[in-house]
């Protein structure tokens, strides 16, 4: 058996909306994977599926804890420990995202739905990534650092990286959801796009949830897998709010 961190089970923890939802419908099919049916979905003819070898495999979610490492037997004490920060959010915790819109990064190979936290998600966020730093066996930042030594190369950002794994986040923190990565057309298509989507998705530009879900991808598996929906209080997941139409 190997003893290579990089080749065992990573887990994640993201906001993933209701199997049932339009948002999630919408943006699975942007994706061309359900991931909680585990299921491959045609994608928009205005998409290729070179344009989503990153993002597909994720499926349709916000990160709140970066996808890291950890060994197999960990899960079920991860889990558990999830649950139990989870149980101890008060009923009136304020999960939410504000100001949705569709934006363009890296020079237009990321297309994202990108919001403001509410103080309660940012307390929520930084709350996870403490409590479950312990269980990361190695985080793919390192990786990337590695191959790229003058990325994240700020006193805080290393500090970041020795105390909770990753370089991002905190008071850094930028809820989105991917849509596009990486697109491989042109600047004006790219634009074209991006407006397309903003439309589309301006309906759930205000969101809120009361649960998150834990992700995995065990060693092997090309793409990711919903684990398990994990609310506050056992209370499950809402239907984001939509706009008044």
């Amino acid at each position: 058996m190997s003893t290579d961190p990089r080749t065992g089970t990573r887990f994640a923890v993201y906001l993933c909306p209701p199997a049932g939802s339009e948002y999630y419908r919408l943006g699975s099919e942007t994706l061309g994977y359900d991931v909680r049916a585990r299921r491959e979905v045609p994608l928009p003819a205005d998409l290729r599926p070179g344009w989503q070898t990153q993002a597909g495999p994720y499926g349709f979610h916000l990160t709140l804890v970066e996808g890291f490492y950890c060994a197999a037997e960990a899960l079920l004490e991860l889990e558990t420990e999830l649950r139990a920060c989870m149980a101890s959010l008060s009923p009136n915790a304020n999960l939410a995202l504000h100001g949705g819109q569709v934006e363009a990064w890296r020079g237009g190979q990321v297309l994202a739905q990108v919001f403001r936290p509410s103080p309660g998600l940012l307390m929520l966020h930084a709350f996870l990534l403490a409590r479950l730093a312990r269980f990361v066996t190695h985080s793919p930042f390192a990786d990337e650092i590695q191959a790229h030594p003058e990325r994240y190369a700020s006193a805080w950002e290393r500090a970041r990286l020795e105390l909770l794994h990753t370089p991002r986040g905190l008071d850094s923190y930028e809820p989105h959801f991917t849509l596009v990565d990486p697109y491989g057309g042109t600047p004006v298509q790219a634009e074209a796009l991006r407006a397309r989507l903003d439309d589309l998705l301006a309906p759930w530009a205000e969101q809120s949830y009361d649960s998150v879900a834990l992700f995995v991808k065990p060693e092997g598996e090309a793409r990711w897998q919903l684990r398990a929906d994990v609310g506050g209080g056992g209370v499950t997941a809402t239907e984001p709010s939509a706009a008044p139409t």
